[in-house]
């Protein structure tokens, strides 16, 4: 029987807010020390965050080419009157297949000995660890947190869901995905007590047929006094729909932050609806823990910082204008055991115009999310076409609500899939042929596209639905 820890929700939230620096305190975390310091950053002006990003970039990048052999072997100095960020500019970009083959190469010298492999395990009871992506292309890629990072890292996501109206100790549901509940293996203690402080309520993303999704109304409508939630945007998505879909009363929420995927503009319209919610976006990844987040204008999304320097880049390397959209490189600025400079994650994305938000924030901005890389698809002449637009496409211009669920595949350079569960049979062969009219003249009249029926869309290995992905390489 496990013991019940359940009663620790109940405490007020100061008394949580404390216990959960002391518990953090008592198990070697600095969070605390952390958390303040982002208080100081979101009162900077923007000269006064320009000269702590660069002190904190400068320092990163002289440990990485003195300390790291990977970096070493570039044989990179800083040249005589170099600022960091023209320093920076020199590197080369960070790619998953370097990290997966450099891995103990990356690791500075004097972790060496320690972290040997994706599978070393540090024998203290708080300190470096281990990460893997989710796995959402198919291929994981491991990476090295160290102790500073991972405070930092929480630090991050409580600012975001401070950002997001639910703070330290505002009670919120949490549809993640739940490996333990899907082996069915028992929480551990830590992690409930953990959960029970910060006034979390779990649901499990990983399953979305309509038992999973009924336990997640009835889940929310137990706990009216909770008005937040912090969820998986397709998962919520598919909730909100499952609700609509079968006239079922719909909970409302004061807000929603929206991660592990593209907030479109049409998700965003469907969570609002169905939850009368502020939705929030909020990006990040398992690798770079928490990136960016929407303020209160929903202008944007804040760039974290404190914690990461972002930059948006054309297919040459070079900085995109802003408006502009390119591929997302990310610049993990305390994490020194493991270096990861100008990282490209696989994202595409848009830099805001600079200056100060209307929030008073002075973090830059992008402007907008435009999926993953391995998301975009190419036309017949060759454009890249953003899934944006065949979301869109889908949900909206041609949604005659006859599809429940779908899914958008690039097989090979000229091959289409298009996999979809059917509410009904009433009216679907006409709207399956306007949909596939539709994709032949968005991807050339030469495209050949199989329009095929199945019972669900299966998740990928992450346990999120990929709504269009491209197996073609280009």
């Amino acid at each position: 029987m496990p013991l019940n820890v359940e009663w620790i929700a109940s405490l007020p939230a100061p008394v949580r807010r404390t216990a959960y620096f002391g518990l953090q305190r008592l198990i070697g975390s600095r969070i605390g020390e952390k958390w303040r310091a982002w208080q100081r950053w979101v009162r900077f002006n923007p000269q006064q965050l320009e000269e702590a990003v660069g002190s904190r970039l400068n320092s990163l990048l002289r440990v990485a080419v003195r300390d790291s052999p990977f970096y070493r072997r570039l044989n990179l100095s800083p040249r005589a009157g170099e600022g960091p960020m023209e320093f920076l500019s020199r590197f080369p970009i960070l790619t998953r297949e370097q990290i997966r083959s450099e891995f103990a190469e990356i690791v500075v010298d004097s972790l060496r000995n320690e972290i040997t492999s994706p599978a070393s395990v540090s024998r203290k009871r708080y300190d470096w660890l281990v990460i893997k992506t989710g796995g959402t292309t198919g291929n994981p890629t491991t990476v090295v947190h160290d102790a500073g990072f991972r405070d930092w890292g929480r630090a991050s996501r409580l600012y975001s869901q401070q950002m997001c109206r639910f703070p330290l100790g505002t009670p919120y549901f949490r549809l993640w995905g739940s490996e333990q509940e899907l082996m069915q293996q028992e929480e551990r203690i830590d992690r409930r007590v953990l959960r029970n402080l910060l006034g979390e309520i779990p649901m499990n993303a990983f399953r979305a047929k309509e038992g999973e999704l009924t336990g997640h109304l009835e889940t929310i409508r137990r706990n009216p006094g909770i008005h937040h939630a912090m969820a998986y945007v397709d998962a919520a998505v598919s909730l909100a729909g499952f609700l609509e879909q079968r006239d079922l009363p719909r909970p409302r929420l004061k807000s929603i932050m929206a991660c592990a995927g593209t907030v479109t503009a049409e998700w965003r319209a469907t969570l609002k609806r169905v939850f009368e919610a502020e939705v929030f976006d909020k990006y990040g990844s398992r690798e770079c823990a928490d990136i960016a987040c929407e303020c209160s204008r929903h202008s944007g999304l804040h760039i974290y910082s404190p914690v990461v320097h972002v930059e948006v880049v054309d297919e040459t390397g070079r900085a995109c204008p802003p408006g502009e959209p390119g591929r997302i490189l990310v610049t993990l600025l305390n994490n020194p055991s493991f270096p990861m400079i100008r990282y490209q994650i696989g994202d595409m994305g848009i830099m805001a115009d600079p200056g100060t938000c209307g929030c008073g924030l002075a973090f830059p901005r992008l402007a907008s999310l435009q999926g993953r890389e391995d998301e975009m698809l190419s036309t017949e002449d060759g454009t890249l076409l953003s899934s944006v637009f065949i979301r869109h496409f889908v949900g909206v211009s041609l949604n005659e609500q006859r599809i429940r669920q779908w899914q958008f595949e690039q097989t090979g350079p000229l091959e289409f899939v298009f996999r979809f569960v059917a509410l009904g049979s009433d009216g679907l062969e006409g709207n399956l042929r306007r949909l596939e009219e539709g994709f032949r003249t968005a991807l050339g009249p030469g495209a050949r596209i199989r329009m095929e029926p199945v019972a669900e869309i299966a998740p990928s290995p992450s346990g999120k639905v990929v709504w269009v992905k491209n197996r073609c390489k280009r």
